[in-house]
C-alpha cells in the first residue's frame, strides 16, 4: 500500500505486513491503527459519512485517530509505529 493511495481525510482497512490494519490519510500524516476491535476483536470499517473507526459486530466506534467515541469497546484502537519509504509505500516498525 503506497500513503498516495488513501485520499485525504479518508480510511483504510487491510492487510499491511502481515497485520490487519485501520490507516487514516488526516492531510499531512497517517495514522496506522491496529485493526481489531478492543471490545470482541472484528476489524472495523471505514464510515466516510462520519468519518469513523464502526465495529458492524456490536456497534462500537472509534475517532479516526483510533479513540472510542461509544462502546462497548474498553479502549481505543492501538495506533502502530510505520514508516513511508521513498517509494511511498508504508512499513510497519
Amino acid at each position: 500500500m503506497k500513503a498516495s493511495d488513501i485520499a485525504p481525510r479518508s480510511g483504510w482497512t487491510g492487510n499491511l505486513d502481515g497485520k490487519e490494519v485501520a490507516i487514516f490519510n488526516d492531510g499531512q500524516k497517517l495514522i496506522v491503527l491496529e485493526n481489531v476491535c478492543t471490545h470482541r476483536g472484528c476489524q472495523t470499517e471505514w464510515n466516510a459519512a462520519e468519518s469513523t473507526w464502526d465495529c458492524p459486530c456490536h456497534g462500537s466506534r472509534y475517532h479516526s485517530d483510533g479513540a472510542v467515541l461509544r462502546g462497548p469497546a474498553p479502549q481505543s484502537l492501538p495506533q502502530l509505529s510505520h514508516s513511508v519509504a521513498a517509494d511511498g509505500e508504508i512499513r510497519l516498525t
